[in-house]
């Protein structure tokens, strides 16, 4: 699996996580619960060390300790995925003034 690839699929679980109707019962539960489902990167962080462990995947390749290694490489790509989320969004996203 490619950086990019798991990037994509990364973000697309956390939007899914985020928007998915019994994932939003679950955010209604507790106020942590809800800042969680409503932070791109804090859902990040968890959703990319998930997939650095199930695909083996370790930005700090000659080193590996067996979970730091999987929780730094979700934090690194939970960056990047927040910084590109936020630059879409003021590229070509809209606000609803009411």
């Amino acid at each position: 699996m490619t950086i990019v690839t798991m990037a994509v699929l990364g973000r697309l679980l956390v939007w899914t996580i985020q928007t998915s109707g019994p994932t939003k019962r679950i955010w209604k539960l507790h106020p942590i619960l809800a800042e969680l489902g409503e932070c791109d990167f804090c859902m990040g962080c968890w959703v990319y060390a998930l997939l650095a462990w199930l695909f083996s995947i370790n930005l700090l390749e000659p080193i590996y300790v067996p979970v730091l290694s999987e929780i730094i490489t979700g934090i690194a790509f939970s960056f990047i995925s927040h910084l590109a989320a936020m630059g879409w969004k003021a590229r070509w996203g809209y606000e609803v003034l009411e």
